[in-house]
């Protein structure tokens, strides 16, 4: 999980600082460390002209495999808020969303799943 709290406080710079895709990924290499520098030095030699996205999925295969983005997936279809606040529930929901984004893609499908899909009856309970 490491991996993706590195990926997520990157995008966060983006957000502040735009950058092209090329930029990105010169930013990103600038702030690998260690064995992630060693896998990059690699990595950049066969795949010139990295977009940003490109450089996700690789990174992504070697440092959070889809097996363990499968688990997020399952997670988020077993998700129920149960003795959760609403505030803890919908934070969990928007971390493990981001590994299914077919899953909520329309406004319709978020609110179905947060809600607890369309075979469940709703468990939300507002705690104040």
């Amino acid at each position: 999980m490491k991996a993706e709290v590195w990926v997520l406080g990157i995008e966060k710079l983006f957000e502040v600082f735009p950058c092209t895709e090329a930029q990105k990924v010169q930013l990103v290499a600038f702030t690998l460390e260690d064995e992630a520098w060693r896998w990059w030095m690699l990595t950049r030699t066969a795949h010139q002209g990295l977009t940003w996205a490109k450089f996700l999925e690789l990174f992504y295969e070697k440092y959070f495999p889809q097996c363990m983005r499968d688990k997020k997936v399952i997670e988020l279809e077993t998700l129920r808020q149960r003795k959760r606040t609403v505030a803890e529930y919908e934070a969990q929901f928007a971390e493990l969303a981001r590994f299914a984004p077919h899953m909520v893609d329309t406004s319709y499908k978020k609110e179905r799943k947060f809600e607890g899909g369309p075979d469940q009856c709703a468990e939300i309970t507002y705690v104040c």
